[in-house]
């Protein structure tokens, strides 16, 4: 139970602020801003209980990130009476009571109880300006009983009411040894979407979270996995695949496993458990189309589509002729083929039909060179095609060229370029102010590779933003009457192209020892490995992170896959304190071919080069078929445990700036070696 504390004032942190939309109720659905980015959070919300009281923070409710429950630390504080304040150029919390004094650092798992260390499983973060704090982390912090009931999706704080089926949360989650050993689909796309999940034995505690509006996510604590870690057989119209995933925990009771449904869009769900707990049932509503409303402004034609629940709805836009496509995938609806268009003046028809049976599709006739924004709330999805002011342009897609009429003479070869595919974007400007040829404002592509091409001029000169959807090379000609921007799959435009990989990043620290950590050495030395290669190799490459940044390992694989010939992700190790070395490992691929560079024989060479330059244990290469990086790939690909940092002595001499630009040498050589050596395409 916890001891009295002092009252006193909250000093919290100035960062930048950033509006949300809070629903507290039986769901929180609102934005979450968190690592640089916007988070879409849709989930049931989480009860507060302290001492026997309900307790709601006015201005951040309790979430999941990652499947740990995030507390606001503010409310809770306060409302225990604790003294806190903020450090802001150390980014670190203090709490202080008559017995404890805590020192939380943002980002990071370590904090310190009264001077001691000590390591959460999930660091503390600013969330929507706000300091949010793991559960347990509280509970070994300040001594006190923290328990969550999961039918309620209550954490209760000291006392608890009786007849709960609670778990404590500073204990571990579960105390069962279940296997999950099935996953049964829906008979077809156009049957009930219910799938069921069966353990070997009760699973006494899972947790729900739906991030975003493309995937639900579900840990069963106190389990091991069965299941295929990759199932795309699903014989759904909104479930795209499940993917499954062992985490073991550092501590009894911390595992779980995780099963992730990737969604067409946005759907409404129930998740129920069978009352021996061996069953857990995640059931996908059928919404039904409603109405399909149209009208019309000086300025822009209006489309609503409303359904009695969420749409999931898919906008995309077809060129030659220009058509803005809206798929709403497992829905039920009845209309006529042809909505009245009367009325409008940028949209020329409007159609309705089925795709495939189960996808229910609306199509807009317009004019490629109008706006069209779109958004999906409560139901109903609104799109407006509304005027633009660009003009002598046009997009073929069949060709990925954007055309710009030769109104004006524009020197090709001072059109200066942009590069910025980190923040999904290529940028061209053009010599001079274009905005009385072409206008301003965006233009709608949504193909595999263009979201959208924006126009603008600022500063006297007319700038144009290919927003990407893959990453994508850039060139530009004088053909036939027009400026026409080609856009290039890099494969198509270098020889050799490399993604380098600095593994973790952002909330994902990943291991930490003898005062460094992972996800920043990564960093560093996929920063030394990419100015070794550009000073001396004609290797293109390309990073999957250049910050603190944590980008999805599904993506990074799937970047390596669109645009690379090799990818390379480079991590530290961790194990015992003895445990010392390199190894590098990899996964075989189905499309491996003795003529062309395998991934395993590129960790060989990497090993060689690596260990020779450190003069570290050779622990080898390793076949690891169960890393996402390595089997989700379709190029070779590699993962580099450079050194072990709970190693006293290695992480000593990776520590050094001189043996660390040895390894980025050695790593650089052994990438020139094998994609100089060995046929890559």
């Amino acid at each position: 139970m916890r001891k009295t504390i002092k009252r006193a004032l909250w000093v919290t942190a100035a960062l930048s602020l950033l509006q949300s939309v809070t629903a507290f109720g039986a769901y929180v659905d609102m934005n979450l801003f968190y690592n640089g980015q916007n988070h879409a959070y849709y989930a049931k919300e989480i009860t507060m209980v302290v001492d026997g009281e309900k307790f709601t923070d006015p201005n951040m409710p309790a979430v999941s990130i990652d499947g740990r429950t995030m507390l606001p630390m503010r409310g809770i504080s306060e409302k225990l009476g604790c003294e806190v304040t903020w450090n802001e150029a150390a980014r670190q919390v203090y709490a202080v009571s008559d017995t404890h004094t805590v020192v939380f650092q943002i980002d990071s798992t370590t904090g310190y109880k009264n001077g001691q260390a000590f390591t959460m499983d999930v660091a503390p973060m600013i969330i929507n300006d706000r300091t949010m704090l793991p559960v347990r982390a509280l509970a070994d912090a300040l001594d006190l009983e923290v328990t969550w009931d999961d039918p309620t999706r209550t954490v209760y704080i000291g006392e608890v009411p009786s007849g709960t089926g609670s778990t404590t949360e500073n204990q571990g989650a579960a105390t069962t040894s279940a296997k999950l050993t099935g996953l049964s689909v829906p008979a077809s796309k156009s049957d009930t979407q219910k799938f069921t999940i069966t353990a070997s034995a009760a699973v006494s505690k899972y947790e729900e979270v739906y991030v975003g509006d493309n995937k639900v996510v579900l840990d069963f604590y106190g389990t091991t996995n069965g299941l295929s870690e990759n199932i795309t057989a699903t014989n759904s119209s909104v479930v795209t695949a499940v993917r499954t995933a062992y985490h073991a925990g550092a501590t009894a009771g911390e595992s779980y496993t995780r099963v992730v449904f990737d969604l067409t869009g946005k759907k409404d769900y129930t998740v129920t458990q069978s009352s021996d707990k061996t069953k857990v049932y995640v059931e996908f509503s059928q919404t039904v189309v409603t109405d399909i409303d149209t009208s019309s402004t000086s300025s822009a034609d209006i489309v609503k589509i409303t359904g009695d629940g969420s749409l999931g709805a898919q906008v995309s836009t077809l060129q030659n002729p220009y058509r803005i496509v809206i798929d709403l995938p497992g829905v039920a609806a009845d209309f006529d083929e042809q909505i009245s268009t009367s009325g409008l003046s940028r949209i020329s028809e409007i159609r309705t039909g089925w795709m495939n049976g189960t996808t229910f599709r609306v199509v807009l006739e317009a004019d490629m060179l109008t706006n069209l924004t779109y958004s999906e709330t409560n139901g109903v999805l609104t799109v407006k095609v509304e005027d633009s002011t660009l003009d002598n342009l046009e997009f073929d897609s069949t060709n990925d060229e954007l055309r710009l009429k030769a109104v004006e003479s524009i020197s090709t070869g001072s059109i200066s370029h942009n590069d910025q595919y980190l923040n999904g974007y290529y940028e061209l400007t053009l010599p001079g102010d274009y905005s009385d040829v072409y206008g301003y404002g965006k233009l709608t592509v949504s193909d595999d590779k263009i979201a959208s091409i924006e126009v603008s001029t600022s500063g006297g000169k007319t700038k144009i933003r290919f927003n990407q959807n893959i990453i994508s090379c850039y060139s530009v000609k004088e053909s036939g009457g027009y400026y026409v921007i080609s856009i290039q799959n890099p494969q198509d435009v270098y020889d050799k192209v490399l993604l380098l990989d600095a593994g973790h990043g952002g909330n994902d620290p990943g291991t930490s020892g003898n005062g460094l950590t992972e996800k920043t050495m990564n960093l560093t030395m996929a920063l030394k490995v990419e100015k070794y290669l550009n000073a001396n190799s004609d290797i293109k490459v390309y990073l999957t992170r250049d910050s603190d940044t944590r980008p999805a390992n599904e993506d990074r694989a799937k970047t390596a896959n669109q645009i690379a010939d090799l990818m390379v992700s480079i991590h530290m190790n961790a194990g015992v304190a003895t445990a010392s070395g390199t190894e590098t490992l990899y996964a075989t691929h189905s499309n491996d071919n003795a003529s062309m560079l395998t991934s395993q024989q590129a960790a060989q060479i990497m090993q060689n080069y690596l260990t020779a330059a450190l003069q570290l244990n050779n622990r080898g290469v390793k076949l690891r078929s169960d890393l996402l990086i390595l089997n989700s790939t379709t190029v070779p690909a590699i993962l580099v445990e450079t050194c072990f940092l709970s190693n006293a002595g290695d992480a000593l001499k990776i520590s050094n700036s001189a043996t660390q630009d040895a390894a980025a040498a050695a790593m650089g050589n052994a990438i020139i070696y094998m994609m100089n050596n060995y046929n890559l395409r």
